[in-house]
Parts: C-alpha cells; sequence; structure tokens
C-alpha cells in the first residue's frame, strides 16, 4: 500500500512541477520597420519583445537595427495609442550620443504597471544622416510612431510568491500524509 502511495505521490509531485512552469517570453515579439520621411523610407526595423518574469513583473526589451547609422534615439511608453508626435525629450528612455552604431537596445523594467494592457511605443530614431525615423511610423503632421505589444497571455504563474515553491510544497504535504498513515499503521499492529 504505502509504495502504491509512493509512486501516487511521484506522479502528483511531476505534474505539478510540469504545471508550475516560470515566466516565459511572448512567443511572438513584434517587429516593425523603422521609417524615415514624410515618404516613409524603410532604414531599418525594431523588435519589441516583451517578458513575464517569474516575479510577476515584466520586462520590454527592444532591439533596433538602421543600416544608416544612429545618432540618437528614444522610446516612449503609454497605456493609450499615440495620436501624435510626442517631443524626444520628454521621453523617459533615451540613448542620446549613438554615435552611428547601427544597432541599439532598451531593456526596461516595466514592473506590473501595463500588467495585462498593451502597450504602445513611440520609438523615434535620428539617423547618422540627419533623417528623423519611427518604428510604426504613422502618417499625420507631422509623421509619428505608434507600436503596439499585446500583454503577454500566458507564463505568469497564478501566485508569484509560490512561485517554483508550490510542487515542493505539495510533495512535502502528501509524502507527510502518507508517513502519518504509515506511522499510525504500525502503531496499530
Amino acid at each position: 500500500m504505502i509504495r502504491r502511495l509512493s509512486v501516487l505521490a511521484a506522479g502528483l509531485i511531476a505534474s505539478v512541477a510540469l504545471a508550475v512552469q516560470p515566466a516565459s517570453a511572448d512567443p511572438s515579439p513584434v517587429t516593425s520597420p523603422i521609417q524615415a520621411g514624410n515618404d516613409h523610407q524603410t532604414i531599418g526595423s525594431a523588435t519589441f519583445t516583451r517578458t513575464a518574469d517569474a516575479n510577476g513583473s515584466e520586462t520590454l526589451t527592444v532591439d533596433l537595427n538602421v543600416s544608416a547609422g544612429i545618432a540618437e534615439d528614444q522610446l516612449c511608453l503609454s497605456d493609450t495609442a499615440y495620436t501624435s508626435r510626442v517631443s524626444p525629450g520628454r521621453c523617459a528612455y533615451a540613448h542620446p550620443n549613438m554615435a552611428g552604431a547601427t544597432t541599439d537596445q532598451y531593456v526596461v523594467d516595466l514592473g506590473t504597471t501595463y500588467f495585462g494592457k498593451t502597450i504602445y511605443a513611440q520609438l523615434h530614431v535620428a539617423t547618422s544622416n540627419g533623417q528623423t525615423a519611427y518604428a510604426g511610423w504613422t502618417d499625420g503632421n507631422p509623421f509619428y510612431g505608434n507600436v503596439a505589444i499585446d500583454a503577454v497571455a500566458e507564463g505568469v504563474p497564478s501566485a508569484p510568491l509560490l512561485g517554483s515553491w508550490l510542487p515542493v510544497g505539495l510533495a512535502v504535504l502528501f509524502l507527510g500524509g502518507i508517513g502519518a498513515v504509515a506511522w499510525r499503521r504500525r502503531l496499530n499492529s
């Protein structure tokens, strides 16, 4: 009887351990062309990857690639769609002296600010040859950028404080119960 319960306990532990996975990245990041000028010439691309972290917070990673070279770039985030150009100086994230680099990256700790919401990004790029460009180029007077990054649908543990300890706790409870039953049977025999 004890062996059967031990096998059952091992199966339970394995299924709970597989069910409680650590947080993961959104499987389909958003990639947008970076386009310059009123005629929206494509000069590069940006990939926005939103990740759910094991502690219940989120991270946004933005990778950009501009073959003409980057003089500077700025990243603004909002929980509402952009409908006009934001002054790059008002963006919370900026890399002002890129000196012609062709790639750049932002890693933004979002905390829980945007949890369950779509994030809208306005990524402005000033190129080494003086062009103004945006990821998610949108026509306007002047043109601007707007990229929507949906909420991470999976990967956030339902009880972030328990996290990976949940399978261990359930195993201890279950095996403790088996031990108590075995001890009681031993006393009664």
